[in-house]
Protein backbone atom coordinates (compact mmCIF):
# COMPACT_ATOMS: atom_id res chain seq x y z
CA UNK A 1 0.00 0.00 0.00
CA UNK A 2 2.97 2.47 0.34
CA UNK A 3 4.23 1.82 -2.62
CA UNK A 4 0.59 2.56 -4.33
CA UNK A 5 0.57 5.89 -1.97
CA UNK A 6 3.83 7.23 -3.13
CA UNK A 7 3.09 6.51 -6.99
CA UNK A 8 0.31 8.00 -6.17
CA UNK A 9 1.85 11.28 -4.47
CA UNK A 10 4.42 11.19 -7.43
CA UNK A 11 1.55 10.95 -10.44
CA UNK A 12 -0.67 13.62 -8.84
CA UNK A 13 2.54 16.20 -8.28
CA UNK A 14 3.99 15.68 -11.68
CA UNK A 15 0.82 16.19 -13.18
CA UNK A 16 0.84 20.03 -12.71
CA UNK A 17 4.26 19.57 -14.50
CA UNK A 18 6.15 21.81 -11.26
CA UNK A 19 9.57 22.38 -11.64
CA UNK A 20 11.13 20.28 -8.79
CA UNK A 21 8.60 17.09 -11.03
CA UNK A 22 9.98 18.45 -13.77
CA UNK A 23 13.40 18.04 -12.96
CA UNK A 24 13.11 14.04 -11.99
CA UNK A 25 11.12 13.42 -15.33
CA UNK A 26 13.67 14.50 -17.34
CA UNK A 27 16.46 13.16 -15.55
CA UNK A 28 16.85 10.41 -18.14
CA UNK A 29 15.82 12.69 -21.26
CA UNK A 30 18.34 14.06 -23.55
CA UNK A 31 19.28 17.96 -22.64
CA UNK A 32 17.43 20.62 -24.73
CA UNK A 33 19.62 21.94 -27.87
CA UNK A 34 21.14 25.51 -27.43
CA UNK A 35 19.14 26.45 -30.53
CA UNK A 36 15.81 24.98 -29.24
CA UNK A 37 16.54 27.29 -26.22
CA UNK A 38 17.33 30.14 -28.18
CA UNK A 39 14.09 29.72 -30.16
CA UNK A 40 11.89 29.70 -27.11
CA UNK A 41 10.07 33.24 -26.46
CA UNK A 42 12.08 35.19 -24.09
CA UNK A 43 10.54 35.18 -20.09
CA UNK A 44 9.88 38.69 -18.78
CA UNK A 45 11.32 39.38 -15.64
CA UNK A 46 7.01 40.01 -14.24
CA UNK A 47 6.41 36.65 -15.65
CA UNK A 48 9.49 35.40 -13.61
CA UNK A 49 8.88 37.32 -10.59
CA UNK A 50 5.49 35.67 -10.62
CA UNK A 51 6.44 32.13 -11.29
CA UNK A 52 9.16 32.44 -8.42
CA UNK A 53 6.05 33.56 -5.61
CA UNK A 54 3.04 30.82 -7.34
CA UNK A 55 6.00 27.84 -7.06
CA UNK A 56 6.43 28.86 -3.34
CA UNK A 57 2.87 28.93 -2.70
CA UNK A 58 2.31 25.83 -4.91
CA UNK A 59 5.40 24.32 -3.29
CA UNK A 60 3.57 24.48 0.08
CA UNK A 61 0.31 22.66 -1.29
CA UNK A 62 2.44 20.14 -2.60
CA UNK A 63 4.38 19.56 0.91
CA UNK A 64 0.94 19.59 2.60
CA UNK A 65 -1.26 17.34 0.12
CA UNK A 66 2.08 14.97 -0.02
CA UNK A 67 2.00 14.15 3.36
CA UNK A 68 -1.98 13.91 3.08
CA UNK A 69 -1.66 11.37 0.54
CA UNK A 70 0.94 9.57 2.37
CA UNK A 71 -1.95 8.85 4.73
CA UNK A 72 -4.65 8.47 2.18
CA UNK A 73 -6.27 4.92 3.16
CA UNK A 74 -7.42 3.55 -0.04
CA UNK A 75 -6.89 4.67 -3.88
CA UNK A 76 -10.37 6.91 -3.84
CA UNK A 77 -9.30 9.03 -1.44
CA UNK A 78 -5.85 9.41 -3.02
CA UNK A 79 -7.28 10.28 -6.13
CA UNK A 80 -9.82 12.82 -3.96
CA UNK A 81 -6.75 14.34 -2.75
CA UNK A 82 -4.80 14.87 -6.16
CA UNK A 83 -7.82 16.81 -7.57
CA UNK A 84 -8.02 19.10 -4.54
CA UNK A 85 -4.21 19.49 -4.45
CA UNK A 86 -4.25 20.39 -8.41
CA UNK A 87 -7.48 22.71 -8.02
CA UNK A 88 -5.17 24.50 -4.71
CA UNK A 89 -2.50 24.61 -6.96
CA UNK A 90 -3.88 25.85 -9.69
CA UNK A 91 -5.75 28.49 -7.71
CA UNK A 92 -2.45 30.01 -5.91
CA UNK A 93 -0.72 29.60 -9.62
CA UNK A 94 -3.72 32.38 -10.84
CA UNK A 95 -3.77 34.20 -7.57
CA UNK A 96 -0.17 34.98 -8.43
CA UNK A 97 -1.37 36.71 -11.47
CA UNK A 98 0.04 34.30 -13.72
CA UNK A 99 -1.97 31.52 -15.87
CA UNK A 100 -0.40 28.17 -15.37
CA UNK A 101 0.73 27.32 -18.97
CA UNK A 102 2.89 30.23 -18.37
CA UNK A 103 3.82 28.53 -15.36
CA UNK A 104 3.87 25.41 -16.29
CA UNK A 105 6.66 26.75 -19.50
CA UNK A 106 8.88 28.44 -17.16
CA UNK A 107 9.21 25.50 -14.64
CA UNK A 108 9.76 23.14 -17.96
CA UNK A 109 12.68 25.77 -19.21
CA UNK A 110 14.34 26.49 -15.70
CA UNK A 111 15.77 22.41 -15.57
CA UNK A 112 17.70 23.47 -18.59
CA UNK A 113 18.83 27.17 -18.56
CA UNK A 114 21.10 27.83 -16.01
CA UNK A 115 20.53 31.46 -17.17
CA UNK A 116 16.93 31.14 -16.24
CA UNK A 117 17.77 29.35 -13.28
CA UNK A 118 20.12 32.56 -12.04
CA UNK A 119 17.25 35.39 -12.83
CA UNK A 120 14.77 33.20 -10.88
CA UNK A 121 17.33 33.24 -7.81
CA UNK A 122 17.83 36.96 -8.25
CA UNK A 123 14.05 37.28 -8.06
CA UNK A 124 13.41 35.36 -5.57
Amino acid sequence: MTNLKTLTAAICLATFGFATSAAVAQEGAPAQAPMEQQAAAPISDADLEKFVEAEEKVAEIRDEFTQKLNEAEDQEQAQSLQLEAQEKMMEAVGEVGIDVPVYNEIATRIQSDPELQQRAQKAN
